[in-house]
């Protein structure tokens, strides 16, 4: 019994030793640390950001094409924002916008739709969200919350430096600004000289484009569409062609661009608009010159199409070297055959010979120039003779006789050599007052008008004003005609 005892004891001391033995000393952990509620942190951030009375400053580049664009702004207690930066609209102060903080794992701060943010995240693939930690050091890292990079920009408080940086932004946008408003003030200049233009009345009879390279005639300009119509001259060929224009500093840009031979007239550069012409600076390739109403054309007329050799001009027509001599006359429509600056001129004439003949019935201008020299004396090959009526109803000439000079294919000169008859030397002043105006030392331009019937039509234009011309129905020679 006693052995029994002694053995369970021992039994137990070891138990109890193992026991001992497999017992592991535990480690008590501290209470993990609970974060800060995210509506404390941005609090917090917001009290910060408020505080800062001048103001914080960022330096922002949305993309690594975009150049860096610095950004001032000051943060109110009522979330309005006051911002100011280097980019076009906002270099002046803005007081539209406002903030706010979101997130719900971290801090967000948001930006309204009406600030810089939102205008730089359509222009330039910006963002107007921003995930935003402070650092140790009190300024903020803000980082894209639509995780486009992982790009991280400071927000830190506003040094003069800052300033300064953010200033010469704003003096190269000002500079732009300045530039683009003369631009537009040039712009401006130019459409009016081109509304000047197209409202001029001058009456003038031609209407050219010259400048030192080329010419043209112009038609149908319309300042409201932005178009008009060239003619030219490419060797013997006419040509002709509609343009579109756009306003530009200082003149127009032509769509399409003209291009005759070697020359290319894609813009036309103004100076002033004087004398019913608008001074041109510069066309294209062509020089400078000027476009508006002239008193001369803008190239020759195209010689005769039928009834004379090649070359044969409408100042070879009126001068006329051969047999049948020229014969061309007006008729009694004031309106179809004198201009109208021309028609007070032939009143007073007609009124001066009207107590002598019934110009009241008959008052004609006729022109006969190289009547038969085998007959007839050099001086008086050529005339101006009035037709009008007697008492007796017959038709009485009045003779007054000139020279004539061809000086190009349109162009001819014509002087009062003195001679008149019996019956026309009474009223010799009267017509050389009016032939001063006709035949002006300038000379005329023969102008081919159209065909009536068998007949061609001309003009005699005045050069030195080209307001006085009269019109003539050509009745010898017969068979020659001009386009």
């Amino acid at each position: 019994m006693k052995i029994n005892s002694t053995y369970i004891k021992t039994l137990l001391l070891v138990a109890l030793v193992s026991i001992m033995a497999c017992k592991k000393e535990q480690t008590v952990l501290p209470e993990k640390e609970k974060p800060t509620p995210l509506n404390e942190v941005q609090a917090g951030y917001k009290k910060t950001l408020v505080a800062e009375t001048n103001g914080w400053f960022i330096s922002y580049k949305p993309t690594a094409q975009s150049e860096e664009i610095a950004v001032w702004m000051k943060f109110l207690e009522n979330d309005s924002l006051i911002l100011k930066a280097g980019y076009s609209e906002f270099h002046e102060e803005q007081h539209i916008g406002s903030y706010s903080f979101d997130g719900q794992v971290s801090t967000e701060i948001v930006f309204s739709k009406n600030t810089l943010w939102a205008t730089l995240e359509k222009d330039l693939n910006g963002a107007h969200k921003f995930k935003i930690t402070q650092e140790n050091d009190g300024t903020f890292k803000l980082r894209r919350a639509d995780g486009f990079d992982d790009k991280f920009f400071i927000l830190k408080k506003a040094t003069a430096q800052d300033l300064q940086i953010l200033q010469e932004q704003v003096d190269v946008i000002l500079e732009k600004i300045a530039y683009e408003r003369e631009q537009q003030r040039l712009r401006l200049v130019a459409a009016g000289k081109m509304a000047s233009l197209g409202a001029d009345d001058a009456g003038f009879y031609f209407q050219n484009l010259t400048v030192e390279d080329f010419s043209a005639y112009w038609s149908d300009l319309d300042t409201v569409a932005k178009k008009f119509t060239l003619k030219w001259k490419e060797g013997v060929t006419e040509k002709e062609g509609v343009f579109n224009y756009s306003v530009v500093p200082n003149g127009i840009a032509l769509n399409p661009k003209l291009q005759s031979g070697t020359v290319m007239i894609d813009t036309i550069k103004f100076d002033e608009y004087t004398d019913h012409q608008l001074t041109i600076a510069s066309a294209g390739n062509a020089g400078a010159g000027s476009w508006g109403y002239k008193h001369v054309p803008a190239y020759p007329y195209q010689t005769a199409i039928a009834g004379a050799p090649a070359g044969y001009s409408t100042a070879d027509l009126f001068i006329r070297g051969e047999l049948p001599r020229f014969f061309g006359y007006t008729l009694d429509d004031l309106n179809a055959y004198y201009s109208p600056a021309l028609q007070t001129h032939r009143e007073k004439l007609r009124q001066a010979m009207s107590s002598t003949y019934v110009t009241s019935s008959v008052f004609r201008f006729q022109f006969y120039n190289h009547s038969d020299a085998g007959n007839t004396a050099a001086n008086r090959l050529n005339s101006l003779q009035i037709l009008t009526r007697n008492a007796a109803n017959g038709s009485v000439f009045l003779p007054y006789y000139y020279d004539i000079q061809k000086k190009d294919a349109n162009h001819v000169v014509i002087t009062f050599n003195g001679g008149t008859s019996t019956a026309s030397a009474p009223f010799l002043n009267a017509v050389q007052e009016l032939m001063a105006v006709i035949f002006p030392p300038e000379g005329l331009t023969v102008v081919p008008v159209r065909k009536s019937g068998s007949n061609q039509i001309l003009r005699l234009v005045s050069r030195k004003d080209s307001r006085i011309w009269l019109e003539l129905l050509v009745s010898t020679p017969t068979g020659i005609y001009f386009n």
